[in-house]
């Protein structure tokens, strides 16, 4: 795992994401199991870039295989996807 940040987040069972701050439109969060279905993430408006309430937890509706299981790293790496840092 590339994301130091990520393993700890998915260790501790509190994934919390959001686009990332020069993504305007969705992004696409895959899996590589076929029976999780793919999850699309909308942009989160400007004005609430400090507000807690703009991230999404993850941890919530996927477990930590699954999430592991994903392009959720890639998407950390290029930007597209802010982790909340603990």
């Amino acid at each position: 795992m590339r994301s130091v940040l990520l393993s700890k987040a998915l260790s501790s069972g509190k994934v919390f994401v959001r686009t990332g701050r020069n993504v305007t439109g969705q992004v696409h969060l895959k899996f590589r199991n076929p029976e999780v279905k793919d999850k699309i993430i909308s942009a989160f408006p400007l004005k609430d870039q400090m507000k807690e309430e703009s991230y999404l937890n993850l941890s919530a509706s996927y477990s930590a295989d699954q999430l592991k299981n994903s392009n959720l790293e890639d998407m950390i790496v290029s930007r597209m996807l802010e982790l909340k840092s603990a």
